[in-house]
């Protein structure tokens, strides 16, 4: 008798073929209309009701069985604006790169859907796929929360997982990776403006010039993270971006403008990297002649991973897998997801899959990133099987 993972193997190139047609053509943020209008056209081929236009461009997916609870797992599918690198034949060509593994992420739940469907009559309960744009921006989760993606039916419980080389790099190809409790940052962005007083390249003495007083600023910040904070508790400040809007080769400009984003695990944390960060700003601007405002945007909220439900969905996963595909992630990690907002409103976890290229790990967000796209069949099989065996245990 078949069991879900050779099931789950025999979709094998389906679900590559899938991610790699997603691959070609990533959207930004909550504008994925392309990809939107290719996960229905996969749902309608399979015969899974579905509702989309959720939160701006999310599909929800319905595989209903007997009357009982609902089981949701969740699949972002946005991309980044990165213009890729990569030797692959599918290769992005619009300016924008699925960098981060999220056409994975759609297409392995495409893959669970489709073995669901085949169980359907078996289901103790309802599957609701969450197909979501809009991490990438922090922004995707809530607005298809606002949109009722956890209602008609009720969420009782809720799963993700994110694929690529976020694990330990030790970690066998296909390894799941947990962490119970709080896993992942707060995802704060800012923008700091400095202004001085514009002039002439050749008479810096005739300006305050805002670009050295910024150079300052980013220098002076990195001690926050080296030596205001304990080494055992992850923070991270990054400055990514600095810009002089309006200026020339030979120009001073009135004000220099950086952005970023800052880490942190814990609400106290959070908003005391935030003072010490406009404090430290000000005061460096303001002994050398010019002003400094850090604009502060609160993004999504740190991911804590329920611990009971943590425990649940392991156990689950090794009775599939085995006990040596699942290993605990040793330390909370600074990167951020929106998915939080989905354990904010019920119980449920966040899971990794180590899904490095074949020629070794890259680093999500690069424009050489690559995936080992011959294990998606895992994170399928996880997703099915994981909905099949909580909803026989707690559907009724």
């Amino acid at each position: 008798m078949k069991t879900i993972l050779d099931e789950a193997k025999e979709l094998s190139s389906q679900i590559v073929a899938w991610r790699r047609e997603l691959h070609q053509f990533p959207e930004l943020g909550l504008e994925t209309p392309q990809t939107e209008a290719y996960i229905c056209a996969a749902l309608d081929s399979l015969g899974v009701p579905y509702r989309k236009g959720v939160g701006g461009h999310g599909v929800v997916a319905l595989i209903e069985g007997r009357p009982g609870k609902c089981f949701t797992w969740r699949a972002d599918c946005d991309g980044l604006p990165v213009v890729e690198q990569t030797p692959v034949d599918y290769a992005s060509k619009n300016g924008c790169m699925h960098a981060c593994g999220h056409d994975t992420h759609a297409a392995m739940a495409l893959g669970a859907a489709s073995l669901l469907m085949k169980h359907k009559d078996e289901l103790n309960g309802t599957v609701k796929i969450l197909f979501q744009p809009g991490e990438e921006t922090g922004n995707g989760a809530n607005a298809m929360i606002a949109d009722g993606c956890l209602e008609n039916p009720h969420t009782d419980f809720i799963v993700g997982l994110h694929a690529g080389s976020i694990a330990p790099h030790d970690w066998p190809a296909g390894t799941f990776g947990f962490y119970p409790g709080a896993f992942m940052s707060f995802l704060d962005s800012w923008q700091c403006t400095i202004t001085g007083k514009g002039g002439h390249g050749a008479f810096p003495s005739l300006a305050v010039d805002p670009v050295l007083i910024a150079a300052r600023v980013i220098d002076a910040w990195q001690s926050l993270v080296s030596r205001e904070q304990s080494a055992t508790k992850p923070m991270v400040l990054s400055v990514c971006k600095v810009r002089t809007p309006g200026a020339a080769f030979n120009i001073i400009p009135d004000t220099c403008v950086m952005n970023g984003t800052a880490r942190a695990l814990s609400e106290e944390e959070r908003c005391r990297i935030e003072e010490r960060m406009r404090n430290m700003a000000e005061l460096i601007a303001e002994a050398s002649g010019a002003t400094a405002e850090l604009v502060w945007t609160r993004g999504a909220a740190n991911l804590v991973n329920d611990p009971a439900a943590t425990e649940e969905v392991v156990a689950i996963g090794r009775e599939l897998f085995g006990d040596e595909a699942f290993l605990r992630v040793p330390l909370p990690t600074t990167g951020g997801e929106d998915f939080a907002g989905y354990l904010l409103k019920g119980p449920g976890t966040f899971l990794l899959m180590y899904t490095p290229s074949s020629h070794g790990p890259t680093p999500q967000h690069s424009p050489r990133f690559e995936i080992d796209d011959s294990i998606l069949w895992r994170g399928a099989a996880m997703a099915a099987g994981s909905a099949m065996t909580w909803l026989a245990r707690h559907g009724r």
